[in-house]
């Protein structure tokens, strides 16, 4: 049975990759949204979970300038930080080519805007941004710490 499995997630895999790249000139700001199953394309740990990224929107300008944005949001029901990482590779041999990375600390229920400026600068064709999220839990502040 492991093999059926296997063979019916590639069609999945395949179409949320797909809806990473973006067509060369169209800048973010006029791409829809993407479905909640594209939205968090890319590699995100479990400890981030489902859901916590969307409204993802990447691609380069006419002057070649990959930017990108998305809503980060936790869902989860204690503070966490979030690393989101925006990354620009060559779809042909996974080359990156530019990345940008930024820790975003989210308490429950809360949401926050991600925008990279520039995450890559390339005319180049066969270029896709992929994001990905991790998620930490907050510590707590040590009891009898000091408050700021």
């Amino acid at each position: 049975m492991r093999p059926i499995l296997i063979l019916a997630a590639i069609p999945v895999l395949a179409a949320a990759l797909a809806g990473c790249s973006e067509p060369r000139g169209e800048p973010p700001e006029t791409r829809p949204a993407m479905s909640p199953s594209q939205s968090w394309t890319g590699s995100m740990s479990p400890s981030a979970g489902l859901g916590v990224l969307s409204d993802f929107r990447c691609a380069p300008d006419e002057n070649g300038v990959w930017r990108g944005k998305a809503t980060l949001r936790n869902v989860g029901s204690s503070p966490n930080t979030y690393t989101v990482q925006f990354s620009v590779v060559r779809t042909a041999d996974s080359q990156v080519i530019g990345v940008k990375k930024q820790d975003f600390t989210v308490e429950p229920g809360e949401s926050v805007d991600v925008a990279f400026p520039t995450v890559a600068t390339s005319s180049s064709s066969g270029l896709e941004c992929q994001p990905s999220v991790t998620a930490q839990p907050v510590s707590p502040a040590p009891s009898g710490s000091p408050s700021p």
